[in-house]
């Protein structure tokens, strides 16, 4: 049993050797990097219509406010004029509208806290991004695979030939200066 159980490990691990020659190890990098973008994407499509979406309470909100100050005008005529039905009913209209108002501030609490998540997400994945590109970046320059030189837009000819200006590099500090500043990882 033993001898067969090594004879299987050996096949297994000889046809992953196999399959990792196999494949093309840059057209593989290429995909990561789409894939992270695509992901990135659609996670910046979340955030903004997350943020579309509390702009459009806060304005159900502010007409709410607006309703109220309304009611609480003609509900001062009515008991000024002694009509106490009508008061009691622009009591109750107000309270409904209060009380939707008070929802409408939790959902927004609650989106607030989902965006913040999500950016806090978005920020340390586009770091990755960043860093998986740049490794890709020397993975090609080492590599010299023609595919990457010619066709990748990760890994354009002009980076074999301008180093990073000092400009360039003091902002790249300063952003990551600002980014464990706001309690980001750099």
């Amino acid at each position: 049993m033993g001898i067969m159980t090594r004879l299987i490990r050996l096949w297994k691990a000889d046809v992953h050797g196999v399959m990792d020659q196999l494949e093309d190890k840059g057209l593989l990098l290429k995909q990561y990097l789409r894939e992270m973008e695509t992901s990135l994407g659609h996670k910046q499509r979340q955030a903004e219509a997350l943020t579309q979406r509390m702009e459009r309470i806060s304005g159900r909100i502010a007409r709410q406010a607006q309703e109220m100050d309304k009611l609480e005008e003609d509900l001062h005529l009515a008991l000024s004029k002694q009509k106490d039905d009508i008061a009691r009913m622009l009591i109750r209209k107000r309270r409904g509208i209060e009380n939707a108002s008070v929802h409408l501030r939790q959902q927004i609490e609650t989106l607030m806290q989902e965006k913040s998540r999500l950016s806090e997400t978005l920020s340390h994945q586009q770091l990755q991004y960043e860093t998986l590109k740049a490794k890709a970046d020397v993975y090609c320059r080492r590599a010299g695979d023609p595919v990457f030189e010619t066709t990748s837009p990760y890994c354009p000819e002009s980076l074999y030939a301008v180093d990073p200006s000092d400009e360039e590099i003091e902002l790249e500090l300063l952003q990551r200066k600002e980014t464990m500043q706001t309690g980001g990882t750099p």
